[in-house]
């Protein structure tokens, strides 16, 4: 991997992060593109990039997480959401790899792209209305989240359009789902770590490079899908995961 091939996988991390449009599904189709063979060699790699947009995370929601770490009931209701999330790990391991496979991707994005669809349809309720089901609304939106262990199908995408469902605003949704983000990505990256995989051969200036880009980039693309979450004007990332969906099959399956 060169240094300019990692930027550019660094830049594509940064800004599809954050938008409902899996950005395990762009990594795979960005290395395609640019001739770098994927693996698990490069698993340490890809876990860079998604730590750097982890940190532009942090830094943009500082003080919503300073917030939940000083309330018992909040940090009781991201651990309902985080419970689904633990078990289908491990136990669909098999149908991960299976589902890891490129033949795939364009079906998981088919699948995000009506998951938003279905979303944009939906009316939110009022807040009253909601409070009853809460607990019931978050342990949706983390089995909701487990489906995005398939490459394709978008972590962001599937939780919000589950809390859509349960009545949730866009903005609501939204900052629920990145906070949940982060204690999902930290074990997540804890988990690949301890396993040990082998380092690929890249550069430490390519790991830099690429952490770098990715949270650079991170940074700008996070306020600015909030901003679009703010306006509810999400059905385009429906349209995008539709043709990319479709591009997708007939890229590995034609």
């Amino acid at each position: 991997m060169s240094f300019l091939q990692a930027i550019l996988l660094g830049l594509v991390q940064g800004i599809t992060e954050f938008f409902p449009i899996s950005s395990s599904a762009h990594l795979k189709l960005a290395k395609w593109f640019l001739h770098i063979p994927d693996g698990e060699h490069l698993l340490y790699f890809d876990l860079l990039l998604h730590s750097g947009t982890l940190l532009a995370l942090l830094i943009y929601l500082r003080k919503d997480v300073l917030e939940i770490l000083r309330d018992v009931h909040k940090i009781a209701l991201y651990f309902v959401a985080l419970a689904p999330l633990i078990p289908a790990y491990f136990f669909l391991k098999p149908l991960r790899i299976w589902a890891s496979n490129p033949a795939f991707l364009g079906y998981a994005l088919l699948i995000s792209s009506a998951l938003l669809f279905g979303a944009s349809k939906k009316k939110s309720c009022p807040a009253h209305a909601q409070k009853g089901n809460k607990w019931k609304n978050v342990l949706c939106i983390g089995m909701m989240q487990t489906m995005a262990l398939i490459p394709g199908i978008s972590r962001s995408g599937s939780t919000i359009s589950a809390a859509r469902y349960c009545g949730w605003t866009w903005s609501e949704a939204a900052r629920f789902s990145f906070l949940l983000a982060i204690p999902t990505i930290l074990g997540g990256e804890l988990l690949e770590t301890l396993k040990g995989h082998p380092a690929g051969g890249v550069s430490f200036a390519c790991y830099l490079g690429g952490f770098i880009a990715s949270l650079a980039l991170g940074l700008i693309s996070v306020r600015f899908i909030f901003w679009v979450y703010g306006q509810g004007k999400v059905r385009p990332f429906a349209w995008y995961c539709l043709i990319l969906g479709i591009f997708s099959w007939v890229l590995f399956n034609g």
